[in-house]
């Protein structure tokens, strides 16, 4: 090895310095020796015991990275005298970082340079030690559990990794036989611990279950037996999951039956579970072996059903699944173990339902009792527990969303009962609500019952209509909304909302369902769920639900003076809109002025307001009316009534504008009246002959904001008009000088930022590149003949955007990019912008390519790769040659031979986009160093 040029002396200096004080100098000259050759020699005098802790753990940190990251700087002669020294120093200072270095040592050298390494290993420590035995078993169990580990960890060259996952695989058995004799023997605790986790590590690398299958004997009388700890008996479960469980068991169907039938023996203590203050942690840890279990082999269990030897068995797998689903207590606060139920289930049902040739019926008809109790534990376990209130709000949360992980498995369960579990639901039901003190005693219960109807009420749209439902619809009138829990009452209007389609078909149920709805309209806390429902029949039964448009109308005017809530204000001028459409014009003006008058003479009064401070105060209610009248607008479907809306609010908008807008690239009040206006257009989008007035009064708006500041809403706004009227001849004229004006603008206010205030502008960037990739593939000839317009500046934005870390930015630049490339060929302009600049856009590829922007940005750069070596093959090998040869920028990990052979790769693949970005992907993996190649291997 190479004579060391850093002394010991200067590291040790330079370490105690950095734990003094962390100074980036003192850091680099630590890394500097790290990724130095000298490392290789200095790092043994660090590991005497006699050194403090801090240059212990650094020289044995050194010699771990050394081996696992930086192999390749040793030379082939230097592999042994290593080996000697790694044993020699571990044998003599024995201690925790000793085991991972030789192991990482073994990954490397296994099984060309050290062929039978583990054997020599354990015959080594047991011939050279003079510790007691107990050390001796302790040091030789974690050398071979850390084995495992420094395989996972370490970066092998993939042909390398392959032959020694083979080697651990052969060697598995006889380590596995170690640790079996070692369990079986009277061992103490902590022998046994490392016993245990260096079987699981073993086990997840890979076993042959035949040869294995007495382990689970062995791990199940740890599990048992009293006088073990508490910590071996959770490491006996853990290790037995990864015998149960490992894919490779799968293969070996009658052996796996073996041992499920002796792993069903631990399931006795899970049934008849209590609740209790302290979660019981080795409970836990059987759920998930079982429940592991459950998703490795549930295809096998649910087989085994029609297979008498194996059928009890089954059964009680399936028992086992069931109770832990039925845990006692409420989740999140009594039990955990209910909520990893939700995945087999779904499984279970899933494969059931899958088969190419259709549901075995056999089997449906087994599982089915299974699924019948099933939905009735959820009903449980759904239910809204005593005293909610008294919960954390982080408790709240998970109930909530252990709640609709509930809603999904009701719908598994429908899809395997069908009609029967709606006789199930509506069973329970009628029997909670036979009478009001029934339904206010047990609320909890009709409350669970209506959120079950409710969550399968989107997969019986497909099927025949059940009576089950009428008889629900019906029921939901006689209940006591004034006396029940107020979520009883939401989930009733809930119901009601999510079976709008039922309704269609069953038009006379409005009679029954429109005043529960104007019920819960007055009602504040039904007020949410009523207005939700409310919308979504008015927009499926239009035409129905006519006969009650005065009511529904009419309600809605004495409500909306009294929500005080702005999103629920929203949700029901949006109702409002849906029905004020189905009324015909001019029969529905009176109510449009109505419910449009009071929100005008608001932004009225505001607009009124001289003093900026005082205005200040109501910004956000000017930006609340705002809001209620877009939702409004956006719900009528009449042009005329649009127009004249439209009409009303322009001088309006246009006053807003000119007082309020402010200088900010983030004015939530522009961005509201952008929406407004948006929603404008489009639904005046088919005024052809009318389009050039309402798309000027749109964008004269539009550039009040936009002159103050540049912002995305104007930006998206603008691009929605050129895409509604771009085709349109009158609207032409304006839509290129706006066009013009916003690039015009945008360039200079790039060329006014500093590179910080830049690095903020990326929503800005988006919005622009969007708008300028859509402009160029629907309507080029707004852009390309604008002489004032600097498209270098555009296309050199998109290429530094293409290494944006937002991974948005970069697809909306990869859209412009590709467009505006396939496009110059047929534009001279647009051609010379490519042939100028082209290599600036390689350039920024290449830093991708090498590492310096995260990869998940190699998908979007290959689509702009591919379509410019589709159109200028040749200028792209020009460009390759220039920036990697002449500017000679460097390409870590790779040799010129793989350069070359890569450039020339991609500038022959312009046909097949899947294959150029697999070559991509494979060469910036290599540069990247998450890929290793062999430096002797030139393929």
């Amino acid at each position: 090895m190479l004579k060391p040029i850093m002394s010991l002396e200067t590291v040790e200096h330079a370490l105690a310095e950095f734990y003094c004080n962390q100074n980036v100098e003192v850091h680099k000259i630590l890394l500097d020796f790290q990724n130095s050759v000298d490392a290789w020699n200095l790092v043994w005098n660090m590991l005497d015991t006699s050194k403090p802790h801090e240059i212990q753990f650094f020289g044995a940190t050194t010699l771990h990275i050394k081996i696992t990251k930086q192999w390749l700087q040793l030379k082939r002669t230097d592999y042994i005298p290593l080996r000697d020294k790694i044993l020699e120093t571990l044998i003599k200072y024995y201690n925790s970082s000793g085991p991972p270095n030789l192991c990482a040592y073994v990954v490397r050298t296994i099984p060309h340079h050290w062929p039978d390494a583990i054997p020599q290993l354990m015959e080594t420590f047991r011939n050279s030690l003079s510790q007691s035995s107990i050390n001796v078993s302790v040091m030789i169990l974690e050398i071979l559990m850390a084995l495992p580990d420094e395989f996972g960890a370490t970066k092998l060259v993939q042909t390398q990794r392959n032959e020694v996952r083979k080697e651990l695989q052969q060697s598995s058995l006889q380590v596995l036989s170690i640790v079996d004799s070692i369990l079986k023997s009277d061992s103490l605790d902590p022998i046994v611990v490392h016993a245990l986790k260096c079987a699981a590590a073993w086990l997840d690398v890979g076993f042959d279950l035949i040869q294995c299958h007495q382990l689970a004997d062995t791990f199940i009388s740890v599990i048992l037996n009293p006088e073990r700890s508490q910590m071996c008996v959770l490491l006996a479960i853990d290790a037995l999951k990864s015998l149960c469980t490992h894919p490779r068991t799968s293969v070996c169907v009658a052996t796996v039956f073996e041992v499920l039938s002796k792993v069903i023996v631990l399931s006795d203590k899970l049934f008849h579970l209590e609740i209790t203050e302290e979660p019981n942690v080795v409970v836990d840890k059987l759920f998930d072996l079982f429940l592991g279990i459950g998703d490795q082999h549930f295809r096998l269990l649910v087989q085994g059903l029609l297979d008498n030897n194996t059928r009890e068995l089954c059964t009680k797998f399936f028992n086992l699944f069931l109770t832990c689903t039925n845990a006692p207590g409420y989740y999140p606060v009594n039990e955990n173990y209910s909520e990893k139920t939700f995945t087999f289930w779904f499984l279970l049902q899933d494969d059931l339902l899958s088969n190419d040739a259709g549901p075995d019926n056999t089997l449906l008809s087994i599982i089915r009792p299974l699924y019948i109790s099933l939905t009735q534990v959820l009903l449980k376990k759904v239910a809204y527990p005593e005293h909610l209130e008294s919960w954390t709000s982080d408790e709240r949360e998970l109930f909530r969303c252990y709640r609709q992980d509930i809603s999904d498995t009701f719908i598994y369960c429908y899809f395997i009962l069908q009609s029967e579990m709606l006789d199930v639901l509506l069973t329970i039901y009628k029997q909670v609500t036979c009478d009001h003190e029934t339904a206010i005693a047990q609320w909890q219960t009709v409350e669970a019952c209506l959120f079950a109807f409710t969550a399968i009420s989107e997969p019986l749209q497909s099927q025949k209509s059940y009576p089950h439902i009428e008889q629900l619809m019906s029921s939901l009138v006689s209940l006591p909304y004034n006396q029940i829990d107020q979520k009883a009452s939401i989930a009733a209007m809930d119901t009601i909302g999510a079976y709008y389609y039922w309704i269609e078909t069953h038009p006379s149920y409005l009679e029954l369902i429109v005043p529960l709805l104007m019920t819960g309209l007055h009602n504040s806390n039904m007020f949410s769920s009523a207005s939700t429902a409310l919308r979504d029949i008015a927009k499926e039964c239009g035409e129905f639900i006519a006969p009650y448009n005065d009511i529904i109308l009419n309600t809605a005017i004495i409500v909306l003076k009294k929500v005080k809530k702005l999103k629920e204000e929203i949700r029901l001028m949006n109702t409002v809109g849906v029905i004020l459409s189905v009324i015909s014009y001019p029969k529905n003006k009176p109510f449009i002025d109505t419910f449009i008058d009071p929100n005008l003479e608001a932004i009225t009064n505001i607009l009124a307001i001289e003093d900026n401070t005082e205005f200040t105060k109501h910004r956000s209610e000017l930006q609340g009316r705002i809001k209620v009248l877009n939702s409004l607008v956006s719900a009528i479907d009449m042009e005329v009534v649009i127009y004249q809306i439209f009409q009303q609010t322009f001088n309006l908008l246009q006053r807003t504008g000119t007082k309020y807008f402010i200088s900010s690239h983030e004015d939530s009040l522009y961005a509201d009246v952008c929406d407004l206006l948006k929603t404008f257009i489009s639904k005046l989008a088919q005024e052809r002959e009318n389009c050039e007035v309402p798309t000027t009064m749109v964008i004269e708006i539009l550039m009040i904001g936009f002159r103050k500041s540049p912002q995305p809403a104007g930006l998206i706004l603008f691009k929605e008009a050129v895409i509604l009227f771009g085709l349109y001849d009158a609207c032409i004229p304006l839509l290129k000088s706006t066009y013009e004006e916003i690039c015009l603008r945008i360039k200079f206010m790039f060329e006014q930022a500093s590179p910080a205030d830049q690095f903020n502008l990326g929503d800005v960037i988006e919005s622009y590149l969007s708008l300028q990739g859509h402009i160029f593939k629907k309507w080029s000839f707004i852009a390309v003949d604008n002489q004032n317009v600097d498209f270098t500046f555009v296309f050199k934005l998109a290429s530094e955007a293409l290494c944006a870390n937002e991974i948005f930015l970069a697809k909306t630049a990869t859209f412009f990019l590709t467009t505006f490339t396939n496009l110059s060929r047929e534009h001279r302009s647009l051609f010379k912008v490519i042939d100028d600049n082209g290599e600036f856009l390689v350039m920024k590829i290449i830093c991708i390519l090498k590492g310096d922007v995260v990869k998940r940005n190699l998908d979007t750069m290959c689509e702009v790769l591919y379509v410019l070596n589709r159109n200028y093959g040749e200028h792209l090998g020009r460009w390759f040659h220039n920036i990697v040869t002449v500017q000679n920028i460097v390409l870590p990990n790779v040799t010129e031979q793989m350069k070359t052979k890569f450039f020339k790769r991609v500038l022959k693949e312009r046909a097949n986009k899947k294959t150029l970005l697999v070559i991509v992907k494979e060469f910036s993996f290599i540069c990247r160093g998450l890929i290793l190649i062999d430096p002797q291997n030139n393929e």
